[in-house]
């Protein structure tokens, strides 16, 4: 029989996980779904779900109780399970799920004294899988997965460790380095086991070697990672559409990209002939004025104060 280590002593009173069970709690995360720092996930959600590789093109939304765009720790899962999925309200990926994955994962960041909003969770294959599919992950999910975690890397520029929880996820993202190697030069890939219980099959050997590691991967992303100091201040940044940037963004510092090039610089002009047509943007960069022109529902990073990084 396995027995979890022990929570450390100050958080045996306020370790509670399987939250999403309470009522309040799952209706405080379904109305947060559009806040600030998760509205662009969660956009990118809705997209994918639109284009499903052949599945039930059903993904979860990104929990609001995590990191979302000011993450740093990124979790790294295979897919997503269908029998972990809710069956009343809004499809949420959390550590709160009320599943034995999720609560393992739970005591393993609060273990490591990570933050629930120092995280971003996400799968390899963010669909759920077609019906009858188990396993490892085929070369062919693999593949779809790659351009959407090229769009979240986007979207979450302040990661610097990524825990790859399983032989999938590690697979994964050698494809990905592959396929997109400067968006992953600021991020250290940790090999780690999945929380799920399976994965903890085998002799008690094995089993102990595991649950050893998972702990150590963890306790890795934490000393990459440095621990906030001090009380939480306002957001260094935030994300508007690019239809509604209007006068009181202008001179602030914002970074926006069409797909192939990045502009970063002071709004000097945004302009939309009419709703349908494209916006363009001009930045100043390095002195002179460049122009970009994007769809109105491109993401747009705004900074506050400097914009610096």
């Amino acid at each position: 029989m396995l027995v979890a280590k022990p929570l450390k002593s100050y958080m045996r009173e306020t370790f509670m996980p399987r939250k999403m069970i309470d009522p309040e709690f799952r209706n405080s995360q379904e109305s947060e779904l559009w806040a600030e720092h998760v509205a662009p996930l969660n956009s990118l959600v809705q997209d994918l779900r639109a284009d499903s590789p052949g599945n039930t093109g059903s993904v979860p939304f990104f929990a609001p109780l995590h990191g979302g765009t000011d993450a740093t720790i990124l979790c790294l899962m295979p897919a997503p399970d269908a029998a972990n999925r809710a069956e009343d309200g809004e499809d949420i990926l959390s550590t709160e799920a009320d599943d034995a994955s999720a609560e393992a994962l739970a005591t393993l960041l609060a273990e490591s004294e990570i933050d629930t909003k120092e995280v971003v969770l996400w799968h390899a294959y963010p669909w759920y899988r077609a019906e009858g599919a188990a396993g490892r992950l085929t070369g062919a999910e693999t593949n779809a997965g790659l351009e959407p975690m090229g769009r979240l890397l986007r979207l979450v520029p302040n990661l610097r460790a990524v825990i790859l929880m399983g032989k999938g996820p590690e697979e994964f993202w050698a494809k990905l380095t592959k396929k997109y190697p400067q968006a992953v030069t600021r991020i250290t890939a940790i090999p780690s086991f999945s929380p799920a219980p399976l994965s903890l099959s085998g002799t008690r050997a094995q089993r102990e070697q595991r649950i050893a590691r998972r702990s150590e991967a963890m306790r890795e992303a934490r000393t990459i990672v440095k621990v906030p100091r001090g009380p939480a201040g306002p957001r260094r940044e935030s994300m508007v559409r690019a239809a509604d940037l209007g006068p009181e963004h202008l001179k602030r510092v914002i970074e926006v990209s069409d797909g192939n090039q990045t502009l970063h610089g002071p709004l000097l002009k945004a302009f939309q002939p009419s709703p349908e047509w494209r916006v363009t943007l001009t930045v100043e960069v390095a002195g002179q004025r460049r122009a970009l022109g994007v769809t109105p529902d491109t993401w747009v990073r705004v900074y506050r104060g400097s914009g610096l990084r």
